[in-house]
């Protein structure tokens, strides 16, 4: 089972009757995302979104996929907060899933989002907010954080994919995946300055 895991897509309005119309199977109308990303909605069996759609539009749109499970962000409109939970907890081949959007605001300390997994009683903690991509592991559990396709932070733009092994019940693999190129030249840097303390 193939999960795609995004989060603060901050997508506009756009053509509410495209949106609403859409068939089910007809993902064309995500023209605005890459390649790479369509992609990974069409072979995706569940489509989690932590939040900040920022458009009833958008929404609709991810909604009609017919694979959504998401919550709502603090940029979401009234209509999108009304129509989704602030927390969600639910299970997939005997993983437990908790999915919030806002699970603390330092990118580093995590000890506030462990207790969010722990009172949620769940497997893998899902979380946005903060733009940026993080995984980490402890004892079978984790955190995620898929970061921004649209709005990234210090970081390529990225969704995340989690692999569940069917037959084992567990999870086969977690893994960031970079759907473009970071608007500032941070990125460039930050890689320049590794390969040349590589080298030394």
């Amino acid at each position: 089972m193939k999960i795609l895991v995004i989060s603060d897509t901050h997508l506009p309005e756009f053509d509410s009757e495209k949106a609403v119309n859409m068939n089910k199977s007809d993902l064309t109308d995500f023209s605005f995302f890459p390649e790479i990303l369509r992609q990974k909605i069409r072979e995706a069996d569940i489509v989690i979104h932590a939040g900040d759609f920022e458009s009833e539009d958008a929404y609709r749109l991810f909604q009609k996929t017919g694979k959504l499970k998401a919550v709502f962000g603090n940029r979401d409109p009234e209509t999108v907060q009304k129509a989704l939970p602030e927390k969600l907890i639910f299970e997939e081949c005997g993983i437990k899933f908790g999915v919030v959007h806002q699970a603390g605001i330092s990118l580093n300390d995590n000890t506030a989002r462990w207790y969010i997994l722990k009172e949620m009683g769940a497997d893998i903690l899902i979380y946005g907010h903060i733009h940026t991509p993080s995984i980490e592991e402890y004892g079978g559990q984790f955190l995620l954080c898929p970061g921004s396709p649209t709005k990234a932070r210090m970081s390529e733009p990225s969704v995340a994919e989690i692999i569940i092994d069917e037959n084992q019940k567990k999870i086969s693999s977690i893994q960031i995946i970079q759907v473009g190129q970071a608007a500032c030249g941070f990125i460039k840097f930050r890689e320049e300055l590794i390969e040349k303390s590589e080298k030394e």
